[in-house]
């Protein structure tokens, strides 16, 4: 597991999108996004110990369910270009998010979050919905999530 200040492995250095991370939900590992993976670094999480791959060189941070409460916390620590959570668990507030631009994405089903985060939606946090979507990240899903990055 990263201990917060691993370097990025050399493959990636010449990646486009090198400066976009993915932190997956509670149980999901870098396994269950081979294909979103050729599109940005999927971070790995220690969920007992809570480390997780730094993002440091990152100016993009993208999250699903329980990894937004990763990405929020680096948001709160440092600015970023976008902060893109998917399905996030909820929460209340952005608090002093420091993201130029936040992006919620939420499966059509998930009318819940949906509810949860239509408030916090101002003039730099928007929120797209996935038709037909779920709280699983489906082909369409990515789409939208690669349209985003």
């Amino acid at each position: 597991m990263g201990d917060g200040n691993a370097p990025f492995p050399s493959l990636f250095l010449n990646n486009k999108n090198m400066k976009t991370i993915f932190y997956p939900g509670l149980g999901e590992t870098k396994k269950n996004y081979k294909s979103l993976s050729k599109h940005l670094i999927v971070a790995d999480i220690d969920w007992n110990t809570g480390k997780a791959t730094s993002s440091k060189n990152c100016d993009t941070v993208v999250s699903f369910s329980l990894g937004a409460v990763f990405s929020l916390d680096i948001a709160l620590k440092r600015k970023l270009e976008k902060l893109i959570l998917c399905s996030p668990t909820p929460f209340e507030s952005l608090g002093k998010c420091k993201a130029k631009q936040v992006i919620f994405i939420i499966g059509e089903n998930e009318k819940f979050l949906q509810n949860v985060f239509k408030p916090l939606c101002k003039k730099n946090v928007k929120m797209i919905i996935v038709p037909q979507g779920s709280h699983k990240i489906n082909k369409s899903y990515e789409k939208i999530i690669i349209q985003n990055i």
